[in-house]
């Protein structure tokens, strides 16, 4: 093997760091006028049931986390399309899609001159570029709320606010809409991190640009793949455990429905990944960011701003907040399956990973003046091939969006609309599909029925329209898979007695929640591949029930089984903080009881 392909180095064996983190010296306790700093960790994908299951894996971040932390075992999301965009944004607001505006991923808008187009949660026009011009930059100009950040600068002089993720909207969401905040995430394209004009890199950024640009020269870019390699590779089981451990669905049962981004079995060469999407890079540096590496990486750069002297990140006057949310975990479960070897093995990575931030602000800080928040954006759906392989009886299906397939959702109810309400098949009214949002092509209408069934030719038909017939073709077309319909024309008429209608209302933005929600049955994935990964985005508790940990400042360990959100994580810790979310719906939830 070429030397550039030696094996990922994760600081050594995880068992090794997790007996070097039990002999960490615990520092004086902090005096009462003591700086505070927040650090809020988030874990893309990563469900509560997921966690627990592989518990006997875990050595050192993840391990201390549920063993030293005060921990929510009953925290769910309340809100339909759990995705990255708004699972962070409500952790940053406290608040659900609803109120924060961040309702999926991307959404549809209506352009003059272009009809829909695709807006992602974080572009806002780009301000260099000339007026009327289309360029974006990533940015918060989509959060209608302040965030917990927002709310600390705005309320405590001096405050500052770090971000940093492997995905732009993670990193950005956890920060907020100040420009003052340093807020940067991974690019796969060149292997470093980055960030935009949506915020301000001098002035008092400036000491963390300047982190991070060493950074990339010294550890990141040009230099990572001699640093850490090309191979992905299995780390050795942790040492005397106590029993069997759990083992994840054997690769002879998931490898026929997986998206093997980085290849079957190990080691993986990250530098093979070829991507679907013409827009997206290919090659190592985007293989890292489908691994857990980008993990590593993430850690190595919000280690160095911690022990930066000019950054000085929690040890001044005003307190301070550091948001990180690790991303690896995301797409290894979308590729591979989060029941998967490879997803546990991204979370032993993981564990790794988080033990090391651990360690660093238990050596560094006193004890009480830091707070930690441990949740997650989202959980993840298995695979329903895999699950049906395993049990005949599991529920689960697929609704395929994406029009690069034949059989999508959108082009066959687009046929089935136009023989029902006998108009030319050329005509399209349903737009497309995000998340369990369909949108209307609203510039469709009025559309003139042709003559046949449905009487004479020349009827104008309406949205209106589409949505009476819309509950009744759905049922025809994918009753094993969609449960029912709200057609958004309709809201005022939804059933009270059907539980998902809070989980939609919830996630209602009347501006860019398009015009009818598909409510799934179990374990149903809308997704673009007809038959190979997973993904997530329902109101079920594989998507929505996360952890939910609070560890140091005054929470100690154990455990409450009352319910709990991830939106009560923000106001939380704005309490602890000494100052309040504006917006949040979440509450205060009681420390060191």
């Amino acid at each position: 093997m070429n030397r550039l392909a030696r094996p990922v180095r994760l600081l050594g064996a995880a068992f090794a760091l997790g007996a070097a983190l039990l002999l960490a010296r615990t520092p004086a306790a902090a005096p009462a006028t003591a700086p505070k700093l927040a650090v809020v960790i988030a874990v893309d994908g990563l469900s509560m049931p997921r966690l627990l299951s592989h518990r006997a894996w875990f050595v050192a971040g993840l391990k201390r986390l549920l063993d030293e932390g005060q921990v929510e075992t009953n925290a769910t999301y309340r809100h339909i399309n759990t995705e990255t965009g708004p699972g962070h944004a409500s952790l940053g607001t406290g608040a659900p899609p609803r109120v924060h505006g961040i309702v999926i991923n991307s959404w549809f808008e209506a352009r003059r001159g272009k009809g829909l187009v695709s807006v992602y949660c974080t572009d806002q026009p780009d301000p260099s570029s000339p007026a009327g011009s289309t360029l974006t930059i990533s940015g918060p100009a989509n959060l209608r709320v302040p965030t917990l950040g927002d709310a600390l600068v705005a309320q405590k002089e001096g405050a500052r606010v770090v971000s940093i993720s492997g995905k732009d909207r993670a990193a950005i969401f956890l920060a907020g809409r100040s420009p003052q905040h340093a807020v940067y995430w991974y690019d796969k394209s060149n292997g470093t991190f980055t960030t935009s004009a949506a915020f301000d890199t001098r002035g008092g950024g400036a000491a963390v640009a300047s982190v991070v640009e060493r950074f990339n020269r010294e550890k990141g870019g040009a230099a990572l793949r001699a640093r850490l390699g090309t191979a992905w590779t299995k780390l050795a089981p942790p040492p005397s455990p106590e029993g069997p451990l759990p083992t994840p669905v054997p690769p002879a049962v998931l490898q026929r429905f997986q998206a093997p981004s980085v290849g079957f079995g190990w080691a993986k060469d990250l530098s093979t990944y070829v991507p679907w999407s013409r827009e997206e890079p290919s090659g190592y540096f985007a293989g890292v960011y489908r691994s857990p590496v980008v993990d590593q990486l993430t850690a190595d750069l919000v280690l160095d701003v911690l022990a930066d002297p000019s950054v000085a990140l929690g040890r001044r006057a005003a307190p301070d907040l550091l948001a990180v949310s690790f991303s690896g975990n995301d797409p290894v479960s979308h590729d591979y399956g989060s029941e998967s070897e490879e997803a546990l093995e991204t979370l032993r990575r993981l564990d790794v990973q988080i033990g090391r931030l651990l360690a660093a602000l238990e050596k560094e800080f006193p004890k009480g003046s830091v707070l930690v928040a441990f949740s997650a954006d989202h959980g993840f759906n298995p695979i329903p091939e895999a699950a049906r392989a395993l049990d005949r009886n599991a529920p689960g299906g697929r609704v395929v969006g994406s029009r690069a397939y034949t059989d999508n959702v959108v082009d066959r109810l687009n046929r089935m609309l136009a023989d029902e309400l006998c108009f030319d098949r050329s005509v399209r009214p349903i737009f497309g599909i995000e998340g369990w949002s369909l949108f209307y092509r609203r510039t469709a209408f009025p559309i003139r029925s042709v003559e046949g069934t449905c009487g004479a030719a020349g009827r104008a038909l309406t949205p209106a329209d589409v949505d009476r017939v819309l509950p009744k073709l759905v049922k025809l077309g994918y009753d094993e898979v969609v449960a029912g319909v709200l057609p958004v024309g309709q809201m005022t008429s939804w059933p009270t007695d059907d539980p998902a209608v809070e989980f939609v209302r919830n996630d209602f933005d009347a501006e860019r929640s398009g015009d009818a929600f598909l409510i799934p049955r179990p374990g149903v994935l809308t997704i673009s591949d007809p038959g190979r990964g997973s993904m997530h985005g329902t109101h079920y508790d594989a998507d929505t029930h996360v952890p939910l940990v609070f560890w140091g400042g005054p929470a100690g360990p154990g455990t409450s089984a009352a319910p709990a959100t991830p939106y009560d994580l923000a106001p939380t810790v704005a309490a602890w903080l000494g100052v309040t979310v504006p917006d949040a719906t979440g509450r205060v939830l009681p420390l060191g009881k």
